[in-house]
């Protein structure tokens, strides 16, 4: 007779076994030129904290910016770029952007839309200025596609 031992006989537990799944992953080819190692697609960025918080990230931001860079600054013209004019728009403080410029900005981003990353930064946090009806609520969702907060 063979020696083995049954785990049930001699009253231990049954090792618990669990089911190995293996996921079958489907992999999208894109085209090569979107989809390039260490380059930023162009994503609208909303930047909240303090000015000098918000200064570092446009400069981490920088070492990926290509092609021209606009920028508008509180108390200038608004001037925003046509297509193949710039790379990037950066505005900084949008709290600072009147209800016209905010609806000429909103009118161009239709225009340029996918030719142009804007970067915007503010020092305090829009969503409240958008309930109170301060800030285009659209503008608001066209501009935070991505959402990096730096502590104010």
């Amino acid at each position: 007779m063979e020696n083995r031992s049954n785990a049930l006989a001699d009253g231990l537990p049954a090792p618990m076994t669990t089911p190995q799944f293996r996921k079958t992953r489907r992999v999208l080819s894109a085209p090569s030129k979107d989809l390039q190692v260490g380059v930023l697609p162009r994503t609208n960025v909303l930047v909240v904290g303090s000015s000098e918080a918000t200064r570092i990230v446009l400069d981490m931001l920088r070492l990926d910016l290509r092609g021209p860079v606009f920028r508008w600054q509180p108390g200038q013209a608004l001037e925003l770029p046509t297509r193949g004019r710039a790379a990037t728009m950066v505005l900084e403080d949008l709290t600072r952007l009147t209800n016209h410029e905010q609806i000429r900005i909103l009118r161009w981003l239709d225009e340029v839309a996918g030719h142009i990353r804007v970067v915007s930064t503010t020092t305090v946090p829009i969503f409240p200025r958008v309930t109170r009806g301060e800030f285009n609520e659209v503008l608001y969702y066209r501009l935070n596609v991505v959402y990096v907060d730096v502590g104010s």
